[in-house]
């Protein structure tokens, strides 16, 4: 029985309403890969070695930059000297392609990629040790990482000095640690602090202005490591130092872009 020209009862009492055009659209979803530790650094660093050196990930190695076009997982097993009831170690790891300077402009694969970091906790500088200026490499993702989102600089990080059986890596080392130790302000990354200490400074972060900010005024390296990860040199003090600074930060979500 017809109640109007859009509505009718049908024979179980029911009532059938004619339908309406509805409305369409497109939507493009952005995944953001969600990862415990990203690994960062120049192409042919040797992110995706490291990640294949302590982790079942297999990803594509090659000696040209820009091997790594998307971002590569692996899974970092806990700590096996933790007994049961403690902080497990265990974490994802996220391979990311190569950064170039202007990445943040969206230079190389740049901007594609930055935004998955917005998840991590912690972050790993991959350097070539070998290179002309691994200072200056290290300094260029630093840099990139701090205009494309200053938050990611406040974060707990390590520094892997890569490729260090090469004898021109061996004869820089230790002066190449030494001078990227001293980049940044005295921070509360000594083994000594407590959680709630690093949530204080993250708050106090958090509220303050970034953009006038320089690299000397973000947190020092938590560790900086000489390794080689295609000999497995270092590589378990690297694994010891990432385990603390997992062990360490607090599962914050930094705003980012």
């Amino acid at each position: 029985m017809a109640l109007s020209p859009n509505v009718m009862r049908d024979v179980t009492d029911k009532i059938l309403t004619h339908g309406q055009p509805g409305e369409e659209i497109s939507l493009e979803l952005i995944l953001r890969v969600v990862a415990d530790v990203g690994l960062v650094g120049l192409p042919n660093a040797g992110k995706s070695t490291l990640l294949s050196a302590i982790t079942l990930a297999r990803p594509d190695i090659a000696d040209y930059p820009f091997t790594t076009l998307m971002p590569n997982l692996g899974r970092l097993g806990g700590d096996p000297t933790l007994g049961a009831m403690q902080f497990s170690s265990g974490a994802t790891l996220a391979d990311l392609p190569g950064l170039i300077e202007g990445a943040h402009l969206g230079k190389g694969l740049g901007r594609n990629f930055l935004r998955h970091l917005r998840r991590t906790r912690v972050i790993v500088h991959v350097v070539d040790a070998a290179a002309d200026d691994p200072v200056n490499d290290y300094k260029i993702v630093r840099d990139e990482l701090r205009m494309y989102n200053p938050k990611y600089l406040e974060r707990p990080y390590v520094v892997v000095l890569n490729k260090i059986d090469l004898p021109k890596a061996q004869d820089m080392l230790s002066s190449l640690a030494l001078e990227i130790s001293s980049v940044g302000c005295e921070e509360c990354h000594d083994s000594n602090t407590s959680k709630e200490k690093l949530n204080e400074n993250f708050n106090r972060h958090h509220m303050s202005e970034d953009d006038d900010k320089e690299l000397g005024d973000y947190p020092r390296p938590q560790a900086v490591i000489g390794a080689s990860v295609l000999r497995h040199i270092g590589i378990d003090e690297m694994l010891k130092e990432i385990r603390t600074a997992l062990g360490k930060c607090s599962d914050h979500m930094l705003p980012g872009p």
